[in-house]
């Protein structure tokens, strides 16, 4: 199951390349290239303020995506929480809630079958980073195990990246996660300026999106997937096209269309800290 909503479950390695392939682009320099952003916690005066205009994460939102494929439906229930975080790496992080439900027969049963907490902080720049997730596979709400994509900064060697950039430009490559084996996504611009038009019939109102952003995020852990995503100003993602042997579209619904999903949205269990 891939989320599809604030992150993908791909994953791709880059810390072993990192010292010879990055180059150390500030966000919004001329040329599009690999974006190394130095990860300082002097740089996060207020972390939990996360307004990028691409992805603004404002507390007590929800925002439900639906897929229809060969082998069911898919929804994904993401709610910003009020929720904080001490990250090991030394920021505060903003708790963003991830429920992932199918329904084989699509008849409106929902089945959850994977829950995450996402961790993550804007810096002084206002590029937004990703410092981790608790993540749980499960078979109901009650029955749920612990995912081995889990991670956290400054745990266990894992790393801090970026989920959205301050200025992105075409051609801008980026590291999102890494946690060596479990969680090493990339992510690629692949347009800006972009119009998004959603096709489903209870798609997020107006439907049709000016300015938005293409990026193309894949995994060395699965190089078979790809996922090409859509943000748009004011919103943050509305579209997910999945790349993994077929092609399984994800939309951002009309709020009213998550109710049914919304009763689960906080049986999620507080994760306590690594340290």
């Amino acid at each position: 199951m891939t989320h599809i909503g604030y992150h993908s479950t791909f994953h791709r390695a880059w810390l072993a390349t990192a010292a010879s392939v990055a180059i150390a682009l500030p966000a919004g320099t001329a040329a599009g290239g690999v974006v190394s952003i130095p990860f300082n916690t002097a740089n996060f005066s207020n972390p939990l303020t996360i307004d990028n205009k691409l992805l603004p994460m404002v507390p007590g939102t929800t925002q439900t995506y639906k897929a229809d494929g060969a082998d069911g439906c898919e929804v994904d229930v993401v709610t910003v929480t009020n929720e904080t975080r001490a990250i090991a790496a030394g920021v505060t992080a903003r708790v963003v809630r991830d429920l992932a439900y199918e329904d084989a027969e699509c008849n409106g049963t929902l089945h959850l079958v994977e829950r995450t907490d996402d961790w993550f902080a804007q810096d002084n720049t206002d590029n937004v980073w990703y410092l981790g997730e608790h993540s749980e596979n499960c078979d109901g709400p009650s029955n749920c195990t612990l995912s081995g994509g889990s991670w956290e900064a400054g745990v266990d060697g894992a790393k801090a990246g970026i989920i959205m950039l301050a200025h992105p430009k075409a051609g801008d490559q980026y590291h999102q996660e890494f946690y060596a084996g479990h969680a090493e996504d990339e992510a690629k611009v692949s347009g800006v300026g972009v119009t998004v038009k959603l096709t489903r019939d209870d798609a997020f109102p107006p439907g049709t999106f000016t300015g938005c952003l293409k990026t193309k995020e894949w995994s060395d852990l699965d190089t078979g997937s790809i996922e090409q995503k859509y943000y748009c100003p004011g919103i943050g993602n509305v579209a997910v096209d999945e790349h993994h042997g077929k092609i399984l579209r994800a939309e951002l619904v009309d709020p009213d269309a998550g109710a049914a999903a919304k009763s689960d949205a906080f049986r999620f269990r507080t994760v306590p800290p690594h340290r």
